[in-house]
């Protein structure tokens, strides 16, 4: 263990910076020899009398640009480096880059996957072990079209709970996944409607389904608080969608004005909302916005929710909330489809919530997902690149990133797509040139070396360098 003294100067160079100079210029030089360990972030701060957060950044830059690593458990290491390579940074002749840090660039992610830590595949194989074992008789038949009561009674509480949700079980159906049920209500609509407002830019893949079944798309631009409600009356729609408590993809949230001027038009209209609540949950500033649909009854509003976000992606369990207006519809449409989620996940999934797995589930993702996203911000922090803003953060498993006009957006994509960095392009967006970036499966520890290769493609890209 090493001790680093320093002697931070009164210049307007933040501590960080300074320290990280320092570390730097140590390693250049050899006196932090190979694989030597630094101190612990936590001792570094209080031998310098400085903020962790300052160390951290310090690290974290020095991550960034391949003089140290980080090793699972153990802490923070100098890079072996070979001794040309020292010879070389010590004359500041090359400023090559180590071997190591380049493999770790071309390294494959999954950013659009699940925290390996997040999900209790223990919990969920007791829940699965308790219907096979007691539910035996009930497993040799087909189960309901709707779902299997158990499991709407959960989510039924559960909405109530945790959303303000008004609904009873009877009112709930289960899909296997967003756009089963959004093909299911395109269905149910398609006699007495044939066009669909969506917000914009928004869930595209939710769109595709409406146009499938032949709707007329219109797409309703985009205000500071939510979508604009004279363009919605303008466009002569019964039917809208919206994602009120976390837009996709700017992340913003509609107002109480905004929600109560949507809801007059729906009765005015004797219109329909689709409000997708895909993820309101992870928030990580403040708690979470209610549902839209407990605001005036839960009449006039078809509230659709996933599990697969908050748990695994491989459970494509989704549900929706029809209003009692319109279970009469409903009931006569779903006998001709059969259902399309495994009636063995479904009671499995039931048992989950009501033994408590769920509930603590849903404490331990926001603890684990609001450090990522902590982690994410610094990270931009610290990033030198500046063809690339982080302008959407505060809830949810993904952040908006804004790009400088020389990007190639779809270049940049393909690059990040191509090593599993999850990037997607919004179009319509007021800003300019604007992607989405889920970081839900990106390891703590890999964050910053995922965030430096978006800056770095970018930045080759917009200066016309990049090679595959």
């Amino acid at each position: 263990m090493i001790g680093i003294m320093i002697d931070f100067n009164q210049s307007n160079t933040p501590k960080y910076k300074q320290l990280y100079e320092h570390l730097k210029r140590e390693i250049e030089m050899g006196n932090l020899k190979n694989n030597e360990k630094l101190p612990s972030v936590r001792l570094l701060s209080q031998t310098l009398k400085i903020s962790k957060a300052t160390i951290e950044n310090a690290y974290n830059q020095l991550l960034l640009e391949g003089y140290i690593e980080s090793r699972n458990k153990s802490g923070y290491y100098v890079i072996d480096f070979e001794k040309n390579e020292l010879e070389s940074l010590r004359h500041n002749v090359i400023r090559a880059t180590p071997a190591k840090a380049k493999k770790q660039v071309l390294r494959r992610y999954n950013s659009d996957g699940t925290e390996e830590s997040a999900f209790s595949f223990i919990e969920w194989k007791k829940a699965l072990n308790r219907v096979l074992e007691y539910e035996k008789q009930t497993l040799l038949s087909y189960g309901d079209v709707k779902d299997e009561l158990e499991l709407r009674d959960e989510i039924a509480r559960f909405v109530r709970q945790s959303r303000g949700v008004v609904c009873k079980s009877e009112q709930i159906v289960i899909g296997a996944g967003i756009q089963y049920l959004f093909g299911v209500i395109a269905a149910a609509f398609r006699t007495i409607e044939n066009r669909i407002a969506f917000e914009y830019p928004g869930f595209s893949k939710g769109m595709y389904i409406f146009e499938d079944y032949g709707y007329q798309m219109k797409k309703i631009p985009l205000q500071d608080d939510g979508i604009d409600i004279k363009l919605l009356e303008h466009s002569k729609s019964n039917l809208v969608y919206v994602s009120p408590s976390h837009q996709y993809p700017t992340g913003s949230v509609m107002g109480i004005k905004k929600r109560l001027q949507l809801l007059d038009w729906a009765y005015k209209n004797n219109g329909y909302i689709i409000e997708d609540d895909y993820d309101s949950l992870l928030r990580y500033e403040g708690i979470p916005v209610p549902a839209l649909q407990g605001l005036r009854g839960g009449e006039h509003v078809i509230y659709v929710g996933s599990f697969s976000k908050l748990l695994i992606p491989a459970l494509r369990i989704s549900f929706m909330i029809v209003p009692e207006s319109l279970l009469q519809i409903f009931d006569l449409l779903l006998p001709r489809y059969s259902q399309s989620v495994s009636k063995i996940e479904q009671l499995a999934l039931a048992n989950f919530m009501s033994e408590g797995a769920f509930e603590r589930h849903i404490r331990r993702i926001r603890k684990i997902y609001g450090k990522k996203n902590q982690i994410l911000i610094e990270a931009f922090k610290v990033c030198e690149y500046k063809e690339v803003t982080l302008i959407g953060k505060g809830s949810g498993l993904h952040v908006t990133l804004s790009l400088n006009k020389g990007v190639d957006v779809n270049a940049l994509i393909d690059a990040c797509v191509a090593i599993g960095i999850s990037l997607e392009a919004i179009a319509g967006y007021k800003e300019g040139n604007i992607v989405v970036f889920s970081y839900s499966g990106v390891p703590d520890d890999d964050m910053f070396q995922v965030v430096k290769t978006i800056g770095e493609f970018a930045h080759k890209m917009k200066i016309g360098d990049f090679r595959k």
